[in-house]
């Protein structure tokens, strides 16, 4: 006899071959309503593996993830992530929300097969799932009012405007970190037609999904990233952008070019440093950054200047070429750069070509972790340079980093917010708003 997990597998092995998925404003003035409060989760919901790539995933991922399946008893099915940009939220014809006209809002969506859906976020979400549907986490929801009903308007890069309402309101774990859920038809109505990720769910054995996952070899892929919901977590792990807007607040950005973006006047004047400022009389460096960071900028870089480490510091070069805000729009799915924000500072960058073995000093990547920052250097590509702001200590999190692991003082790890427990269902989104961003040129 079939087990659950093999036969859930071979459903959606027809599913997927049957529809030849696996393939290479007016802004309302003043705090929008509180939304309605997401329903927790009533059923319990198991391991998951991700599997992805630097842009679309292909065959030999595919094919690996189905043997993860098969081995650990589980299933699997591809899905889409990327970013939408939201023109606006209506409530029974109103606009409650917006950007300025012209503008929109970033979104990160997680599409998936309908079945898919219910093993991956619970057949609370997939039941409500249709063509003109989304379903939407709680942070995004409390942060622009949105409530059970209301009405999104969203396009993908320069694609359709397509409207969805809103069938329920879910805890952003159960949803994988994204901030909506479609199923793959509605997110076809965007235009969005290639798999970016493959999903691996009712994992029976961890042990057996660790074991395939070693045997294939799938890991030392460049560019592949198999991402385990019961991973510990990573001190270099991004903030989603849920949670990136809900710290510091939600950017409106603008396409004005087949890959260029600006971010609106007004946002700039109330968010970002007017121009680049000093951030240490000792290490000067001069950067435009995002008001909220440079407190922690200015007292990582007094830190790295007591210790010593001054000279690991290429100024002129950070000052040239590197640097906080620099608004920035990948054509992988439409991701707004965490340099959009101004949420991440770059520095030395001739010596952390993105790619290359990073060669920052880790002594200044420790000293920026402990005051909020994730380093760029064990990314799925390494980009050395990057620095990008979290909010939370991160130098006290015992973690086997490629590079740079943390030297953990016993007596000081709980001073650390993340340092226990695992990843969870939010490795749903991987890569999808952090390290799909810094595919680019500095």
């Amino acid at each position: 006899m079939m087990s659950r997990g093999r036969v859930a597998l071979a459903l959606i092995v027809a599913v997927s071959a049957a529809a030849g998925i696996v393939s290479a404003i007016e802004r309302v003035d003043g705090p929008a309503a509180v939304g309605v409060p997401a329903a927790r989760i009533t059923e319990s919901l198991g391991d998951v593996v991700v599997l992805f790539d630097v842009g679309d995933v292909d065959r030999a991922v595919v094919e690996a993830a189905f043997t993860i399946a098969e081995r650990s008893g589980g299933a699997a099915a591809p899905g889409r992530s990327g970013s939408a940009g939201m023109l606006r939220i209506s409530r029974n014809g109103a606009t409650i929300h917006s950007a300025p006209d012209g503008y929109l809002i970033p979104l990160v969506y997680l599409a998936l097969p309908q079945s898919a859906a219910a093993g991956l976020t619970g057949t609370d979400v997939s039941s409500l799932l249709a063509t003109d549907t989304v379903v939407m986490n709680e942070i995004t929801a409390r942060q622009t009012g949105a409530q059970v009903g209301d009405v999104v308007d969203v396009r993908v890069l320069d694609g359709p405007v397509r409207s969805y309402r809103v069938a329920a309101i879910k805890p952003h774990t159960q949803l994988g970190g994204s901030e909506i859920v479609l199923n793959t038809a509605a997110v076809e109505r965007l235009g969005v037609v290639e798999d970016t990720r493959i999903a691996v769910w009712s994992i029976d054995s961890r042990s057996e999904a660790d074991a395939a996952i070693a045997a294939l070899g799938i890991e030392n892929r460049t560019d592949t990233q198999v991402s385990r919901s019961w991973s510990p977590p990573s001190p270099d792990d991004t903030l989603s952008t849920a949670r990136l807007k809900d710290a510091l607040g939600e950017p409106w950005y603008q396409v004005t070019g087949e890959s260029t973006i600006a971010m609106h006047p007004t946002w700039m004047a109330q968010n970002l440093t007017e121009g680049r400022v000093l951030l240490n009389a000792a290490i000067p460096v001069r950067a435009r950054c995002h008001r909220r960071i440079v407190a922690d900028l200015q007292a990582a870089l007094a830190e790295v200047a007591a210790a010593g480490l001054a000279a690991a510091i290429d100024v002129g070069n950070t000052n040239t070429f590197g640097g906080c805000f620099n608004p920035r729009y990948s054509r992988l799915g439409g991701f707004l750069s965490r340099h959009a924000y101004a949420a991440a500072l770059d520095m030395n960058t001739l010596s952390n070509c993105q790619g290359c073995v990073p060669r920052m000093d880790c002594g200044v990547v420790r000293i920026f972790r402990k005051h909020g920052f994730a380093w760029g250097g064990n990314f799925r590509r390494p980009d050395g340079m990057h620095f990008e702001w979290v909010g939370a200590r991160r130098d006290q999190i015992a973690y086997p980093s490629t590079y740079c692991p943390n030297v953990v003082n016993p007596l000081t790890q709980s001073q650390s917010l993340e340092v226990t427990g695992e990843r969870g269902r939010e490795v749903l989104v991987d890569g999808a708003d952090d390290q799909h961003q810094h595919v680019h040129d500095h």
